[in-house]
């Protein structure tokens, strides 16, 4: 039974060599892994304070060894949100809310102006509404932060497989 179990391992690694199929972030044959071309792009400052945590969550993903010096690319990113209430009560209070937030991005080439690739992120995080202010207060920060921590991991994935592809 374990011998065919390792011969069902060993066609499946050898199928998996002959498609294709490379590591993003790994180092291919010849070249440097798409992790390490992140470092090529430099991001854009995004306005108001739910741009500046995408930014700075980005910064982190993006940039292992420093900030670029001489960017290739420059990564411009917007955010916005909705809130949507749900599950109303007779007297019309909501005790869960859903919050949708996009993030339309562009990753464009500095030499030339061009944009190379664009696309656009979304997150849609459920909570509950609390009475007492302060609670819902940190209770919806809390969804903003899950919602752009969905996003910068997303648009990291993104950009990382366009860099990936040899541009």
């Amino acid at each position: 039974m374990r011998g065919l179990a390792a011969l069902a391992l060993g066609l499946s690694a050898a199928a998996l060599s002959g498609c294709g199929f490379q590591p993003l972030y790994g180092e291919k044959g010849v070249g440097t892994a798409a992790a390490e071309k992140l470092n090529d792009i430099d991001i854009s400052p995004i306005p108001d304070r739910e741009g500046q945590k995408l930014r700075n969550l980005l910064i982190d993903k993006f940039y292992t060894s420093g900030r670029p010096g001489n960017p290739r690319y420059r990564l411009d990113v917007s955010v916005s949100a909705v809130e949507q209430k749900l599950a109303l009560q007779k007297d019309a209070t909501a005790v869960r809310a859903q919050l949708l937030v996009n993030a339309p991005y562009r990753l464009i080439e500095v030499g030339s102006g061009k944009v190379v690739f664009q696309s656009n992120s979304r997150s849609m995080i459920s909570y509950n509404t609390l009475e007492q202010h302060y609670a819902a207060i940190v209770t919806m920060e809390n969804a903003y932060d899950r919602a752009l921590t969905d996003i910068s991991n997303d648009i990291t994935t993104r950009v990382a497989m366009y860099m990936g592809r040899g541009s």
